[in-house]
């Protein structure tokens, strides 16, 4: 089974673009709704979309099939910083999935799954008191259930689904997706009476990408979809607000990207990068009091790029635990040189923390969250310009976290660093010229070092980005204690 899992794994984090299979959302439906001819003018047929993407599906199938429609509500779980991979779901009757594969590839510790769910649950909730109080209840025991989304990627929000579809006591349950990944669609054939899929592509990643246009669905659009109006709906979530409180926020709200791209002036060159602040809602009651706890600025170096699946887990990580963060590429696609000439490699390493220092001014001075603590990571040659740009702000960077063994690099620099230093390195790593020790070995006693059991220099092995993540926050949380204790100490 693992050895399986393993083979799998990857290609979902590599995040490829397939083709468009579809114009959009009812073009899916009227091709998936013609593989399901045989259930049309049928008694006892219901069609249910899943909330809220799939609706618009499920709308092009009852038409055709003349069924009435209903909706399950099932909300996705996505991995931290890489929302378009499910990392489970959850639905109606308190139904969890989680995809057990995708959690032990990427290493994402139990409870920070646990966290996740309860994070979520609220917004289910929220959807299902919205949508129960506004649409008419269909009795599904005994009928013919055909439960239809825009795609299945893992296939844990629809394996939630079914579930929560199940106890309703249907007498035949049928799944119906345009698009679907091959293993998600062999899972999920396993749990029901029969599966109909259009298309399973053999490379196939993201659900959105198989669509040429795949906007938001909103709640509006929902009751649209399924007969009522947008006032109904308003006048029902008004209504419901005593109760729900918080939770009856809009849905777009809660579902905006919490990353936004932004170009930056720094140095000789505008750097592209992407900016996110975290749900200081959803964090403890200190960090809401506090706020957001600092602003980590992951730098990419040659050979790099900040979008890799390793980098926005990190950052999804990081705000998780109430960090802001900044992805930065330190280097135009013109100046990748990962494996050029050592004087070559040192110029790019020059050039790079000079930019990096200007990402840290641009900070400052537009005061973005967090930015009164600014934390700086890097990987590869990015970890020796995040070195150099510490040892060139002394006193005005509060943490530093490298990992691999292009540290070396940056070795004549490094005594200048007064910050606390964390360097992450693989087990299984051969430390580059002229290594990682004598770069550790000079910070004299201000530094932490951390091998990764099992891991490489790029840390992409089963569970190695996750213990890569959790020494990082679990480093960081370390240093913020210290620090709010010195500062009581002092008042």
């Amino acid at each position: 089974m693992r050895a399986r899992e393993h083979a799998m794994m990857p290609r979902p984090l590599e995040l490829v673009t397939p083709r468009a299979m579809f114009r959009d959302r009812a073009a899916a439906g009227r091709a998936l709704a013609r593989l399901l001819g045989a259930y049309r003018g049928q008694p006892g047929v219901v069609v249910i979309g899943l909330a809220r993407a799939g609706v618009p599906v499920a709308r092009e199938v009852a038409d055709h099939l003349r069924a009435p429609i209903g909706v399950v509500v099932a909300h996705k779980i996505g991995v931290p910083g890489i929302e378009e991979v499910a990392l489970g779901a959850i639905a109606e009757g308190g139904h969890r999935v989680i995809a057990d594969s995708i959690a032990w590839y990427v290493g994402v510790p139990p409870r920070i799954v646990d966290r996740l769910v309860d994070r979520e649950r609220m917004e289910l909730e929220r959807r299902a008191a919205t949508y129960r109080a506004g649409l008419p209840s269909l009795d599904l025991r005994g009928r013919t259930v055909i439960i239809v989304d825009d795609g299945m990627a893992t296939g844990a929000t629809m394996r939630a689904a079914i579930r929560s579809v199940r106890d309703r006591r249907p007498a035949r349950i049928v799944v119906a997706v345009p698009v679907a990944a091959q293993t998600s669609a062999e899972e999920v054939r396993a749990e029901v009476d029969e599966l109909v899929v259009v298309m399973t592509p053999p490379r196939f990643n993201t659900i959105s990408a198989s669509y040429a246009e795949y906007s938001p669905v909103s709640d509006d659009d929902v009751f649209a979809l399924t007969g009522e109006t947008a006032r109904r709906v308003s006048l029902q979530v008004r209504d419901m607000s005593h109760q729900l409180g918080a939770a009856l926020t809009r849905a777009d709200a809660h579902e905006r990207p919490v990353e936004r791209t932004i170009g930056v002036p720094a140095f000789d060159a505008t750097v592209a990068g992407e900016l996110g602040v975290p749900r200081v809602r959803s964090a403890t009651r200190w960090e809401r009091a506090r706020g957001v706890r600092g602003l980590v600025i992951l730098g990419s170096g040659s050979g790099a790029s900040r979008n890799s699946y390793i980098e926005r887990y990190l950052a999804g990580r990081l705000r998780l635990s109430g960090y802001a963060t900044l992805r930065v590429d330190l280097f135009t696609r013109e100046e990748q040189h990962p494996d050029g000439l050592d004087d070559l490699r040192h110029a790019h390493v020059q050039r790079a923390a000079a930019r990096l220092a200007g990402v840290c001014e641009w900070a400052e001075r537009e005061g973005v969250a967090g930015a009164h603590r600014t934390i700086l990571a890097g990987a590869g040659t990015g970890a020796a310009a995040v070195l150099l740009t510490a040892a060139n702000r002394p006193g005005r960077t509060f943490a530093v976290a490298v990992r691999g063994a292009l540290v070396g690099l940056a070795r004549a620099a490094v005594p200048k660093i007064t910050a606390p230093t964390l360097f992450i390195v693989g087990a299984n790593e051969q430390p580059a010229r002229p290594g990682y020790t004598d770069v550790f070995d000079r910070l004299q006693g201000t530094a932490v070092l951390v091998r990764v059991p099992r891991a490489g220099n790029s840390f992409e092995e089963p569970g190695a980005l996750g213990s890569v993540a959790e020494h990082t926050v679990g480093w960081l949380d370390r240093l913020d204690a210290r620090k709010r204790h010195a500062d009581s100490s002092d008042a």
